[in-house]
């Protein structure tokens, strides 16, 4: 799709820069913002203003040339393009034009078919800049550049996901998308590492640096069999998602088989060596927590929390842990799987204040549910599991609630929020009018944040209409709309559209056009006065536009209605 470019008329004859912002905004198919500028001087105020994507000017004017003035747009706007118009069939003015980087220039004698030509050009030259050039390919190279980061995102996101919600397709089209070098269709071996005894003083960079260290190591000494993943989480911990190299074997996607128990007794024989290596030349000393199968992706989130459990609690907190998942915990297994996976509902807490903030409600519900299935729970520890969750809940929404105090109305069908309820779980029935509880309160929270929203997008779209009532006969572009209402022109724009329906161009043309004929009706004034009165300072631009839009010229739509 095209752009809107926004183009700066720029001469010292005022008849010219008049006739040619008519032109420019005759050439509808063009979709120019015109601003029209009568000295360098006014030029470099809308260079301070606003962003220009074309400057179409005279060369020779008073005080600073056009020449002159070119330097100064290219040091604050590189992009822009600049169309000389010169009387002067002088080569030498051209020449040091065209070396200074102008995209074209026009003699004022070859007229206005000329002069549309050469913006039509440099319109498509900035389209073609856009869509194929610099910029795109800076765009992909950064993207490139930010693909480990962006892998290493989305493995944690994978992490926070609850057992059965990660679904193979997914997998497969984020995995094609980030270029991830593991295989969403083969099962993994997870393995999480902790920097032991890390000192606070040695400060976060120095802590990056041993953490990349740290996992060049392991990469190296497990890279004969494996081909793995780091992903940094909490303070000086990793998550390594590893798989088995092929090698020729016939089934790589089975969990279980010769090849995977060997690679399996490879990777656990090999993390005592890695601590030495650490601590030989790290001087640090490192923990693991090693599963104790393979797994596909869609268990990765469970088996991370049986690890995590495993490695922050019981032999897992001391120095140089070295553990699996067999037979190391103090309490029974079913007991510990079941908190992996019912605590997992926790990591989203982050993401439901995530949405709340950013007026999700649809995501937010869909969390929500999650977080208050409790299913999962065992019941030797389910209601303390419950009161988990529940306050957890409560941390989420109350940050909005205190915002919100006297938005949050009607919470239990009239009256403000109940916050004995809403801090005492034992207030509800059963945990089922808990979760419905939430749901009420987060109906309201979110249903009051679009009213607000509502209510701000309308005070701004009033403050645009009463300015353009009354200015009709002064700058209506849409940098100084947007200077006099204090927001962004282009969001402005959109936004505009967006609530009314239609273009603020659209708008400001129907507010004069309705202006116009009022005067023209109930004034006696010549209709170049009246054309002034309406914001056109050309009165024969006036004219076509009148009779373009009511098929009347002015005069005939004053006697029509004066009869």
């Amino acid at each position: 799709m095209k752009s809107r470019y926004r183009i700066l008329i720029v001469d010292d004859e005022p008849f010219i820069v008049n006739g040619l912002a008519e032109l420019c905004l005759g050439a509808e198919f063009l979709e120019l913002e015109v601003y029209k500028a009568y000295s360098s001087s006014e030029a470099l105020g809308w260079l301070k203003r606003a962003k220009m994507d074309i400057v179409l000017s005279d060369i020779k004017m008073p005080g600073l040339n056009g020449l002159a003035l070119q330097k100064e747009i290219s040091r604050q706007w590189p992009h822009c393009k600049v169309i000389f118009l010169t009387g002067y069939d002088d080569f030498s003015y051209i020449q040091e034009a065209t070396r200074q980087g102008s995209v074209d220039y026009v003699l004022k004698a070859e007229g206005n078919d000329a002069v549309l030509s050469a913006i039509e050009k440099t319109v498509e030259l900035l389209d073609q800049e856009m869509e194929e050039g610099s910029l795109i390919a800076k765009a992909k190279d950064n993207m490139r550049m930010a693909l480990p980061f962006l892998q290493q995102q989305y493995v944690l996101e994978l992490m926070q996901k609850a057992s059965g919600h990660i679904r193979r397709e997914e997998l497969e089209q984020r995995f094609a998308e980030l270029e991830m070098k593991l295989d969403p269709g083969k099962p993994c071996l997870l393995l999480l590492c902790r920097l032991d005894g890390w000192r606070r003083q040695d400060g976060p960079s120095a802590h990056s640096l041993m953490l990349y260290a740290v996992q060049n190591i392991i990469g190296e000494l497990l890279g004969p069999m494996t081909v793995g993943m780091a992903v940094e989480y909490g303070r000086a911990k990793m998550i390594w998602i590893l798989q088995r190299k092929e090698e020729g074997e016939e089934h790589p996607e089975e969990v279980q088989s010769p090849a995977a128990e060997r690679v399996q007794r490879f990777v656990r024989g090999m993390l005592e060596q890695i601590q030495d290596v650490c601590k030989t030349l790290l001087k640090l000393k490192t923990s693991f927590a090693m599963a104790g199968e393979w797994v596909d992706w869609e268990r990765l989130p469970d088996k991370f929390e049986g690890l995590k459990q495993l490695l922050d609690s019981g032999l897992g907190i001391g120095h140089e842990s070295l553990l699996t998942e067999a037979g190391e915990r103090s309490r029974p297994d079913r007991i510990g799987h079941f908190l992996g996976r019912s605590r997992a509902h926790l990591k989203r807490m982050e993401l439901l204040r995530g949405c709340l903030d950013n007026g999700d409600r649809e995501e937010f519900m869909q969390l929500l549910h999650e977080v208050t299935d409790t299913s999962s729970f065992p019941p030797e520890v389910e209601y303390l599991l419950k009161m988990e969750v529940y306050y957890g809940l409560v941390f989420v929404m109350m940050p909005s609630l205190v915002d919100m105090e006297a938005l949050c109305q009607n919470v239990e069908g009239g009256g403000a929020v109940d916050y004995i309820a809403l801090t005492h779980l034992e207030e509800h029935d059963s945990w089922t009018e808990a979760a419905r509880y939430f749901e009420r309160l987060a109906d309201i929270i979110f249903s009051r944040k679009e009213q607000g929203k509502q209510d701000q997008q309308h005070e701004v779209i009033a403050k645009v209409q009463r300015y353009i009532e009354d200015h009709l006969s002064g700058d209506l572009s849409l940098t100084q709309i947007g200077e006099a209402v204090g927001h962004n022109p282009s969001y402005l724009s959109r936004l505009y559209k967006q609530v009314t329906g239609e273009g603020l161009s659209e708008s400001i043309n129907a507010a004069r056009l309705a202006k116009a004929k009022q005067l023209l009706k109930e004034t006696t004034d010549k209709i170049h006065v009246i054309a002034a009165a309406v914001g056109f300072s050309s009165p024969p631009y006036f004219y076509r536009f009148f009779k373009k839009t009511t098929h009347l010229t002015p005069q005939e739509y004053r006697e029509l209605h004066n009869m």
